[in-house]
């Protein structure tokens, strides 16, 4: 049986042929991703020239979610109706094939995204029906923006501004409040992150439903602004547990409590002594689907500060060395 389902692909190939999504060879990826949001750490350096700067940490630094597969061509926001829906023993084998690779080899984004799309259905509808109850969410889903290389360009074009402004203030102790734009510019310099490399959906045959989940890979970076967060291992496990209070995915809770298995006893006791409470503490103060009914898009030009006010997001609390 091992000789005979040796890969991924080839244990669904051979176990569930009928369905298109599972006939595909997966990428092998290189960024540790147990059940984390999928990314793209090695991205394209177009936005790097003033990465200068390393951050130095006492604690784990290699990031928690790893590279997506390269973007599939049976996908795509006017082709995902055409995606036919798992047969329930397709989805639980699907499941549990998934999270024993994932499990296994935490480079495997591929597996990663398939836990979080075969198990967030329930999740995914009440978010939907959050963002239809809510103005901002509504236009959201009608207007189904896109996290791609123009905000990019446009955060960046901020960030520039930015820069601008502080050289040429005379009184160097002014205060020069940054922008949301400038401040996701700069997580994305950092780090060497490009917004538009993402993971495929292949197991959610609804469209809506779809974008719900597209829409919130593509804001986790948003959310590492907002929270001040670093995309390291005990960084993200903290941004898992403000995103399972916010959404109830089963993928949030699957990172936020496989993923500290991964973690030294100072760590593990950082998360749950500091950065726990903190996601529980500010999850339930933040109104159900708060992270996700904001057009992030609209608010490059907002201070940093107020658009964490007018969200109800309190940036995790600071740990030396992390």
């Amino acid at each position: 049986m091992a000789s005979r389902c040796t890969s991924y692909a080839g244990f669904c190939r051979r176990l569930l042929p009928s369905h298109p999504c599972l006939s595909s060879n997966p990428t092998r990826t290189h960024r540790p991703a147990i059940y984390g949001t999928t990314h793209h750490e090695n991205a394209r350096h177009k936005h790097t020239s003033r990465c200068a700067r390393h951050h130095k940490r006492s604690f784990s630094s290699a990031p928690f979610y790893g590279e997506p597969a390269p973007p599939s061509s049976r996908y795509n926001q006017n082709t995902s109706s055409h995606i036919p829906p798992l047969s329930p023993l397709q989805r639980i084998t699907t499941l549990i094939h998934s999270s024993i690779t994932a499990l296994n080899d935490p480079t495997r984004a591929d597996a990663v995204a398939a836990v979080g799309e075969v198990t967030g259905s329930y999740a995914l509808a009440n978010m939907r029906n959050q963002m239809q109850n809510d103005a901002v969410g509504k236009r959201i889903l009608q207007e189904r923006p896109v996290v791609d290389e123009q905000i990019a360009k446009r955060a960046f074009e901020l960030l520039n501004r930015h820069n601008q402004q502080i050289g040429n203030t005379s009184d160097a102790t002014s205060n020069n409040p940054i922008t949301f734009a400038a401040a996701y510019a700069t997580f994305l310099q950092t780090h060497n992150f490009d917004p538009e490399e993402r993971s495929p959906i292949r197991f959610i045959p609804n469209p809506e439903l779809a974008y719900v989940m597209t829409r919130y890979r593509q804001c986790h970076d948003y959310f590492h602004v907002l929270t001040g967060l670093p995309p390291t291992v005990l960084g993200e496990l903290a941004l898992k547990w403000l995103e399972l209070m916010q959404t109830g995915l089963p993928l949030a809770a699957l990172s936020a409590t496989g993923g500290s298995l991964r973690l030294d006893e100072k760590e593990r006791e950082i998360l749950w002594n500091v950065y726990f409470p903190w996601a529980v503490r500010v999850g339930r103060e933040m109104r159900s689907g708060g992270l996700m009914c904001v057009y992030y898009e609209e608010e490059m030009e907002t201070d940093l500060e107020v658009l964490r006010g007018r969200i109800g997001v309190e940036p995790a609390p600071f740990v030396d060395g992390v």
